[in-house]
């Protein structure tokens, strides 16, 4: 997940440059990423706790929970793609988030098999990553609106893609007949009948959300918003959402030993 930075020189153009705060963090994305984080952990404890330790929460299973579910998932999608435009080096930074994917795949199958990660949202956010520093001479080429309409079209299309594998066009879905013999196609949405993943994000659709993120990158670093857009700060919320990456790959096996020794 990469940092929220900019560089001074390019926000001096904007009246807004003059009220950005040290470190020349986004307030409202170090916000809005901090609240989807702390709903992360949320979501794995009550996971938790209803899976390792049998406790019944009605309403983790609830539509209610569901929306809210991907609500933050959107946000969290979004925020990311609008922060890699930021990144001086985004093939690198990829990189590095999908290696920390992979190695929390191998050891989930090592210590964990039974709750096994591939393809968790370490390695939709390394892969998405590389994808658009790879693309994004393309995409910084063509009328940002376009981007932002025509993959947030892509991402409503795609959404429940990997759930049901329909295409959902507003006021009906299309049904498709997918490939289920091939065993390599899990990073797209397209799985084999016996796989298996505790975590799963494939890039369709959450690439297509992180993708139209990046067209809106311009405005935040630019300094094209008001002022309160980058001073919004609730402390302990912005700092999850600064540290976001870290509180993610340390906090489930916190909880799960909490989870054990407090309450099992």
């Amino acid at each position: 997940m990469p940092q929220i930075t900019f560089e001074k020189e390019k926000l001096s153009r904007s009246p807004a440059s003059v009220e950005i705060g040290r470190n020349n963090r986004v307030g409202m994305l170090d916000m809005l990423r901090g609240f989807a984080i702390i709903f992360v952990m949320v979501y794995h404890l009550l996971y938790d706790l209803i899976f390792f330790c049998g406790k019944e929460i009605p309403f983790f299973f609830s539509d209610s929970m569901d929306i809210i579910h991907n609500l933050f998932l959107v946000i969290l999608f979004s925020v990311s793609g609008i922060c890699a435009g930021f990144s001086k080096n985004v093939l690198r930074r990829g990189a590095t988030i999908f290696l920390m994917g992979e190695i929390l795949t191998l050891a989930t199958a090592a210590f964990s098999p039974d709750n096994i990660i591939v393809f968790g949202v370490l390695s939709c956010f390394g892969s998405a990553m590389l994808i658009y520093g790879v693309i994004s001479p393309v995409l910084k080429s063509l009328p940002q609106w376009a981007v932002f309409v025509a993959f947030g079209a892509l991402s409503v299309i795609f959404f429940n893609f990997h759930r049901t594998e329909s295409l959902y066009f507003i006021v009906d879905s299309v049904k498709l007949n997918l490939p289920h013999d091939l065993p390599y196609l899990y990073p797209i949405g397209i799985t084999t009948s016996d796989f298996y993943s505790s975590d799963y994000f494939p890039l369709i659709p959450y690439g297509f959300i992180f993708l139209a993120g990046t067209a809106l990158s311009p405005l935040f670093r630019d300094g094209e918003l008001p002022n309160f857009v980058y001073n919004m700060k609730l402390p302990f919320v912005n700092f999850c959402g600064r540290y976001s990456l870290w509180l993610y790959v340390i906090h489930q096996p916190i909880l799960l030993a909490v989870s054990y020794i407090f309450i099992k």
